[in-house]
């Protein structure tokens, strides 16, 4: 996220708490996946009185997150019933600025990132690298060194880790995607089957109504529908939406996809290449492709080059 407005705020709070709702967490016939929802909040500090504070739009998410987290707690209670809000929260400092973590009524979890550009780099490609960096460095990563530490076998650790790579995936999303729980089951459907695939988008269009939206929707079914189905064909995804992909970790990990992004742009070409949001067309080291039109017709396919 950056500076959205309330209501693209709302459409994707919302559909965060819908899949909480369609996957909760201790429920036993919903073991099928685990999620946690990150979101990143680029530039969400200002300047007041000699001291860092929340700007206006982080405030603004805040106060979405608390408007949602009451209509879905309190949705199956009938009218007269006492509602129940939002658990008070506290922002927790951190290098990069602020985390807040709040608890679904479901028991799943959405944790804000609030990043001050005066501590941390900011934009949208930086983001994406401290949340890659995060979840599948630290949060993944770590536990298995921690336990090689403690003395566990190695082979078998790799094994495992290896196992836990291929079986994780990040869902990345823009601040006012709107989606439905049933198109992120087809997107880890698509991972699942076909082992091989490094990422899979849904196809996307735009909302709204006008002029502008006409043309985006053409815009739209041109570049995501029929251009990313030819360079499937072809046989060389160039970029993966941001704004609806599932990415497999496995995939992201490998020194020739991270390494490459995280290069510091220096020169024209960087700007253009790394800058602009987009995974670097380079090829991993180890072989991987993108479903095929006849194997799955309602995904357009997607691979990080």
């Amino acid at each position: 996220m950056w500076h959205e407005t309330y209501e693209e705020m709302m459409n994707i709070i919302i559909s965060i708490f819908r899949l909480d709702e369609y996957r909760p967490k201790e429920d036993p016939k919903s073991n099928d996946f685990t999620f946690k929802a990150h979101i990143y909040f680029d530039d969400a500090f200002e300047a007041v009185g000699g001291s860092r504070h929340l700007n206006k739009y982080a405030k603004n998410l805040v106060e979405v997150i608390k408007e949602v987290f009451g209509i879905f707690k309190n949705i199956d209670h009938k009218f007269f019933k006492k509602q129940q809000q939002v658990p008070d929260q506290k922002i927790i400092q951190t290098p990069y600025g602020g985390r807040l973590i709040v608890n679904m009524p479901q028991g799943n979890k959405i944790v804000v990132h609030f990043k001050d550009k005066e501590l941390i780099r900011h934009k949208k490609r930086w983001s994406q690298i401290m949340y890659l960096y995060y979840l599948l460095g630290w949060k993944l990563t770590r536990k298995f060194y921690t336990r090689w530490q403690k003395g566990e076998d190695e082979q078998k650790l790799k094994e495992q880790a290896q196992k836990e790579k291929h079986n994780t995936y990040i869902l990345a999303l823009d601040g006012d995607t709107d989606f439905q729980p049933a198109s992120v089951m087809l997107l880890i459907d698509c991972l699942r089957i076909y082992p091989h695939v490094g990422a899979a988008c849904g196809r996307i269009h735009p909302t709204g109504s006008g002029p502008v939206v006409w043309f985006q929707k053409f815009e739209y079914a041109v570049s995501h529908w029929l251009q990313k189905t030819a360079e499937h064909v072809i046989g060389c995804v160039l970029c993966s939406p941001g704004c609806f992909s599932l990415f497999r970790a496995e995939a992201l990990m490998d020194d020739n996809v991270m390494k490459t992004y995280s290069t510091e742009s220096k020169e024209p070409s960087h700007y253009i290449q790394y800058d602009q949001g987009s995974l670097p067309p380079v090829t991993p080291s180890r072989p991987l492709r993108s479903v095929s039109e006849s194997m799955c017709p309602r995904c357009a396919r997607s691979l990080p080059r």
